[in-house]
């Protein structure tokens, strides 16, 4: 077994690992209760859940996605946020390396998910978790050499442009479009992205809200004014413009220049 192979193995089982705590992070953190104190327990019959019932994705899939004590069936978003936070340790380790920066991304990342997931269901991006990725992503330019520069514009491009768009679309319709929890998860991408990925950020999760937005007119669930849960998009936008996005602006620039 290679070096480069081993790495990635253990990589992928702290993702799933940290999996884990994102799933609590994301069902306790907004309801103002600890995600570091207190058993794990079904949220149906609330049997405190043992080591067997805690093995990222094993125990989802042996029990078939049901609570062993009541039956009740298990959702599928646990394995999928072990799966996805596994997914990010591995390819940021292609794409950043073990460099002194990677447990600072790797909890940047690890923190982006559990916003997803929990501006989907209440709206709301906790400031808790917003600063922790903050000081994270902070600490992770400053590995960088002109990190705070790079920060420093990544900040302005994100933040800025979210607050200009949001104070345009309040005097124009006289209605919120956009709140300061977004604002605030765009200065924590922002920091680590730099500008040119913090703008690539607010296409990407711009395409795909109105994908989303169309799919819920096309169905009659949704209208033009449907508020939609940015947070939920703009996170995963951010890792894919982490992980991709370089590339993707050195292509376009390239095209454009005829190079």
């Amino acid at each position: 077994m290679t070096l480069d192979l081993l790495l990635t193995i253990l990589l992928a089982l702290f993702g799933l690992a940290m999996g884990s705590a994102v799933t609590a992070i994301a069902h306790r953190v907004p309801r103002d209760r600890s995600w570091a104190r207190g058993r794990s327990a079904c949220p149906q019959c609330g049997a405190q859940l043992e080591p067997l019932d805690l093995v990222p994705v094993l125990s989802f899939v042996a029990s078939r996605g049901r609570c062993r004590h009541c039956g009740a069936r298990i959702a599928w978003r646990y394995p999928i946020t072990e799966l996805l936070c596994a997914a990010w340790a591995v390819l940021l380790f292609r794409s950043a390396g073990l460099s002194p920066a990677y447990p600072f991304l790797a909890l940047w990342g690890f923190l982006l998910i559990a916003l997803m997931w929990i501006d989907l269901d209440f709206q709301l991006l906790p400031d808790v978790l917003t600063f922790a990725g903050t000081v994270a992503a902070l600490a992770a330019a400053l590995q960088w050499p002109h990190g705070a520069h790079r920060a420093l514009l990544g900040v302005v491009a994100g933040s800025g442009t979210l607050w200009l768009l949001a104070e345009l679309w309040l005097r124009v319709r006289k209605i919120e479009g956009l709140g300061r929890g977004d604002i605030k998860l765009a200065a924590m991408f922002g920091i680590v992205l730099g500008w040119k990925l913090s703008l690539l950020t607010l296409m990407l999760a711009a395409f795909a809200g109105s994908l989303w937005g169309g799919v819920l007119i096309a169905r009659g669930t949704g209208h033009g004014k449907t508020e939609l849960p940015f947070g939920t998009i703009l996170a995963p936008a951010a890792m894919v413009a982490f992980l991709w996005g370089e590339g993707w602006v050195s292509a376009y620039l390239s095209l454009f220049s005829g190079g």
